[in-house]
């Protein structure tokens, strides 16, 4: 990118999360250097020096293995003793209703030049010349202005490996007609009979789930939605399998009290080391470790306001009524505040909120750090969310009404947006914080 004459920012539009690009460029319009970026080399320089990008992972057919510790706790620190116990979020049942089942025929979109590439894709994936032969047959293409719809049969779908439908989905997901591709349901570091153990559908249709799904990095991933809807018997199964399909694992996470626990540092570290939110918090870790049979606190309530009003909840359809729905980074830099700054909407303006209040900064982080995700060359945001203890963060992974607030391992959020190698993780904290905890250390 360059920079326009009239010094305005300009942005980049991603499908979905894109607002910081335009940061680079003040940094370094207000920089004594007065430089213009021109080259991801320099967004290096900027925000403390280049990363070398992560090697995709080797597609593998196999499923991680499931994780054996459904309790647990984190890592000890000054933010004191924090039990941790995974739980699964699917949409309420008010919410999926109000969404049109998808058709049950299979879809694959391209653009017309695309099409032409397709066997070559085909053959690349491993498929043989008569599988290749039936998709390609006239009766199952549709050709509509500038666009080619493949309508694969289920039997041809069905029959696909992992390796194949990986190399295939990665290639369709490019474009954005293939929303269950671009946006496939994402399995975070377990099986697929672990992640719907606890669900209503029935084991016919999670054995389906499991032939029909692939790797995406080091993630399951299933994106056949529509081929799965086949094999509902009833109106209300098809709609309890798009329900199950809204399924997400988050972490409920509580802070362990007891007569061992350093109450001032960890009044310290959750006041985000400043003294921010001090009266709100140390009256009531201060009860607890007075009264007898309570011995815990969910960290909802070491939250700020806002955060602790969302946390573990889907969007509402009246937070549509400004035109867009939140997204990440409206989540992250709305973290501090009571009520929510819809301006950080808007990309320009949530661009000027960084640059402002926020200075880079690198590991180890500390409590309501906000980390982006950026693209390595373009500079791009295309994830945000904030640190709170260990390795544990707050997140909204998506701007859909389907995709709740929840706490997560930050290594399980980098599977969701790092698995092609090319973006790293960048820390910024507030300025007045950061600045007076530099205080702190110097006295």
């Amino acid at each position: 990118m360059r920079q326009p004459p009239s010094r305005v920012l300009c942005f980049t539009r991603a499908p979905r999360f894109s607002f910081l690009a335009g940061v680079i460029f003040c940094f370094l319009l207000h920089s004594p250097s007065g430089a213009q970026i021109t080259s991801a080399e320099n967004l290096g320089i900027i925000l403390g020096g280049s990363k070398t990008p992560a090697t995709p992972n080797a597609l593998t057919n196999s499923a991680p293995a499931a994780q054996s510790e459904t309790v647990f706790e984190a890592n000890p620190g000054p933010w004191g003793r924090l039990q941790c116990a995974y739980v699964y979020l699917e949409a309420p049942k008010s919410l999926v209703e109000g969404f049109p089942l998808p058709s049950p025929t299979p879809r694959w979109t391209l653009p017309a030049p695309a099409f032409t590439e397709v066997s070559a894709l085909f053959l690349r994936a491993g498929l043989s010349q008569p599988v290749i032969d039936q998709l390609l047959l006239p009766q199952n293409i549709v050709k509509s202005d500038s666009v080619v719809h493949m309508l694969p049969p289920l039997s041809v779908l069905e029959s696909l490996t992992p390796e194949s439908r990986s190399i295939i989905y990665t290639e369709f997901s490019k474009y954005p007609e293939n929303e269950y591709l671009v946006d496939p349901v994402l399995i975070i570091g377990t099986s697929v009979d672990e992640w719907y153990r606890g669900s209503k559908l029935r084991p016919e249709i999670i054995q389906k789930i499991k032939k029909l799904s692939y790797m995406r990095g080091e993630t399951i991933a299933f994106s056949d939605i529509p081929a799965l809807l086949n094999y509902a018997a009833s109106d209300s199964e098809a709609r309890a399998i798009f329900k199950a399909c809204t399924r997400t694992r988050n972490l409920m996470v509580r802070l362990i009290l007891d007569r061992s626990s350093n109450a001032e540092e960890i009044i310290k570290y959750w006041s985000f080391g400043v003294g921010l939110r001090r009266k709100d918090l140390e009256p009531l870790i201060q009860s607890i470790l007075e009264l007898e049979g309570v011995d815990d606190l969910g960290i909802s309530h070491l939250l700020p306001a806002l955060a602790r009003k969302l946390l573990y909840t889907f969007p509402g359809l009246d937070m549509a009524k400004h035109g867009v729905m939140p997204d990440c980074h409206w989540t992250s830099l709305n973290f501090f505040n009571y009520e929510p700054h819809e301006y950080l909407l808007d990309a320009r303006l949530a661009t000027s909120q960084v640059l402002e209040n926020f200075t880079p900064v690198e590991p180890p982080y500390q409590y309501a750090d906000i980390l982006f995700f950026l693209d390595n060359t373009t500079g791009d945001a295309f994830h945000s969310c904030v640190h709170l203890a260990d390795n544990l963060v707050y997140t909204k992974n998506g701007r859909n009404i389907l995709s709740p607030w929840v706490i997560m391992r930050l290594e399980d959020v980098k599977k969701v947006y790092l698995y092609k190698g090319n973006g790293r993780v960048q820390g910024f904290r507030r300025k007045d914080i950061a600045a007076e905890k530099a205080a702190q250390a110097s006295e």
